[in-house]
């Protein structure tokens, strides 16, 4: 058991998984990776082309996320590569213990239900979002995964 800001995490971890195309969602898991980390959680970053699908055994959460690709306002999508691996790993993690992100130029349109469509996440099933233009993690970011982890955000 650990104790960070008179939390007790008890040794949870997260996996943050993602794929970058120039770098912006790179550092967005990053952020996140050391956001989790700050909060006590034992954290596993790494892109999906290093990732295997035995880095989720014993995970307590997923967070997964790529960049938006697509033409503007529509047809958005997450990228091939990253639905791949996603497919190979669903089912491994359970959707309330999954959370999604993507960073974006312009919207991101459909990538939310695309992206719980290729983990095979019910469409109605309400999984956690989270998006950057910047790269950069947002105090509502923190809020949310803080919700997601279940520990109180503390400023």
């Amino acid at each position: 058991m650990k104790k960070i800001n008179g939390h007790i995490t008890n040794g949870k971890k997260a996996v943050v998984l993602y794929y970058s195309h120039k770098g912006k969602t790179a550092a967005y898991a990053r952020e996140i990776a050391m956001y989790l980390w700050s909060k006590g959680l034992n954290v596993s970053l790494s892109a999906v082309s290093d990732a295997t699908p035995e880095k989720l055994a014993g995970c307590d959460f997923l967070i997964s996320g790529c960049w938006t690709c697509g033409w503007f306002i529509i047809g958005q999508h997450p990228h091939r590569q990253w639905q791949d691996f996603s497919r190979q790993i669903q089912q491994l993690v359970q959707a309330d213990r999954t959370l999604l992100f993507t960073t974006y130029r312009f919207r991101t349109g459909s990538m939310y239900m695309r992206m719980k469509r290729t983990l095979n996440i019910p469409r109605t099933y309400p999984v956690p979002f989270l998006k950057s233009k910047t790269g950069r993690l947002t105090d509502e970011d923190k809020t949310q995964l803080d919700h997601f982890i279940g520990i109180p955000f503390i400023h």
